[in-house]
């Protein structure tokens, strides 16, 4: 005599172990939710992801009737790179007047984030001139005007996009030039080279920030 009640409890514990099995496999094969960033994680990852531009302009030289003209770029969480142009084509007055191009690229290490608080970094100084000062004229000859040093500074805004910056450099150069009689077609002097230690730049400069 067969014994059914055997087969049949074979047969459920079976089918119990195969829907097990194809439950664990669905549930493997099924994704996790992701872990969803709280508010003040997104915020710190956007703020270490935006970089910004901006535009400068420095009075200083504009009361020297000398036009000038900013760039800085963000190029790390704590560095940014800035390059002025200065710039003045003509003369403004017989005794005392500049005729300038000068550039002096800067990197700067920001303590906070970078275009707001305090920064330093190093600076290097090329310019042609042309100096109007008393009865003497002072040209650059053979080379431009070249320098290196260091410059403090801070900035902190006014609006989300305007601000105000303060800085100050100090360092090295070197020059050739030709000294002239400071008269129409002046007869050259002599020629000279000198050297200088000292305050190099200053700035109270106005700026425009775009955010990338």
């Amino acid at each position: 005599m067969q014994n059914y009640g055997c087969i049949d409890t074979l047969t459920m514990k079976s089918s119990l172990f195969i829907t097990f099995s194809f439950a664990v496999m669905a549930l493997g094969a099924t994704p996790l939710p992701a872990l969803s960033q709280t508010p003040e994680v997104l915020s710190a990852t956007h703020k270490e992801e935006t970089r910004f531009v901006a535009v400068k302009t420095n009075a200083i030289p504009w009361a020297m009737t000398v036009m000038n003209i900013e760039g800085e770029v963000q190029v790390h969480p704590h560095i940014s790179v800035s390059l002025p142009l200065w710039w003045c084509p003509w003369f403004v007055g017989e005794s005392h007047a500049l005729r300038i191009l000068a550039l002096q690229p800067e990197g700067r290490w920001w303590l906070k984030a970078p275009g707001d608080g305090h920064f330093f970094g190093p600076h290097l100084t090329v310019a042609w001139y042309n100096l109007r000062k008393g009865d003497i004229r002072y040209q650059d000859c053979h080379r431009p005007l070249l320098g290196a040093g260091l410059t403090y500074g801070y900035s902190f805004h006014l609006t989300p996009h305007w601000g105000i910056e303060l800085a100050i450099g100090a360092g090295w150069f070197t020059t050739e030039y030709d000294r002239f009689h400071n008269v129409y077609n002046g007869a050259r002097i002599d020629s000279r080279r000198t050297s200088y230690w000292g305050i190099d730049h200053a700035s109270i400069s106005v700026s425009y920030r775009f955010m990338l």
